[in-house]
């Protein structure tokens, strides 16, 4: 057995070295790898390169800027001056002599007038808080005391009437006086006292007297003569 192992392993031996005579390109199939050892790769044929092409560069010409035309500036055009108020008649009439402006004379004729028609209702209604409230306080308090009352009651054209109270003043006198009034315009005594009136053909009839307090027009009722 021993022999025969020797002879197959010299055999073996004879056959490799045989084949490593002849190079080891017949032992390698295809796929496999040769001996990293003895083995170097055919020379690959260099094949010339190829001449690339350039593309001609492209020559990049600056953005123009536009150039905006400066826009002109529009002038907003200015209000034409308001004409003065010329005097009027009724405004030399109401005013006299005072230096009062047409403006100021306009506004206090307004808020007069209003309130004229306001107590007109308040009359007709016989509404005697509603018209405290129009009343200035020295009005109130002189023709709340007696004394005066019984003065402006010996002076009615109607015997019989009792006036005890500012509420009978103002149902027996106040409102009876001013019943069938057209008050039309006004008449100044001072920037702070007008008189409200109607004019007639040769003579104003003063139904109303006004006071300025604190800037507001208030009724004022004149004390009786002494």
């Amino acid at each position: 057995m021993k022999r025969k192992i020797i002879a197959i392993l010299g055999i073996i031996f004879l056959t490799n070295s045989a084949f490593a005579a002849q190079g080891m390109s017949s032992w390698a199939g295809p796929g496999e790898v040769q001996n990293p050892d003895t083995y170097r790769p055919p020379k690959k044929k260099t094949e010339p390169k190829k001449a690339e092409k350039k593309e001609p560069e492209k020559t990049v010409q600056p953005a123009q800027t536009k150039q905006e035309t400066p826009k002109a500036e529009t002038k907003k055009p200015e209000a034409a001056p308001q004409p003065k108020k010329t005097a009027t008649d009724e405004y030399s009439r109401s005013v006299g002599n005072l230096n009062i402006s047409v403006d100021t004379f306009e506004a206090d004729k307004k808020a007069i007038m209003a309130m004229i028609s306001e107590l007109s209702v308040i009359m007709k209604e016989k509404n005697y808080a509603a018209w405290t409230r129009y009343i200035d306080q020295e009005s109130k308090t002189y023709w709340s005391k007696s004394g005066n009352l019984k003065k402006a009651q010996n002076r009615m054209p109607v015997k019989g009437i009792q006036l005890k109270t500012l509420q009978d003043y103002f149902k027996y006198i106040f409102v009876p006086a001013r019943q069938k009034s057209q008050i039309t315009e006004i008449r100044y005594e001072s920037d702070s006292y007008v008189k409200a009136v109607e004019v007639q053909e040769d003579q104003d009839l003063i139904y109303y007297f006004f006071k300025k307090i604190n800037g507001k027009w208030l009724v004022h009722i004149p004390q009786l003569d002494a």
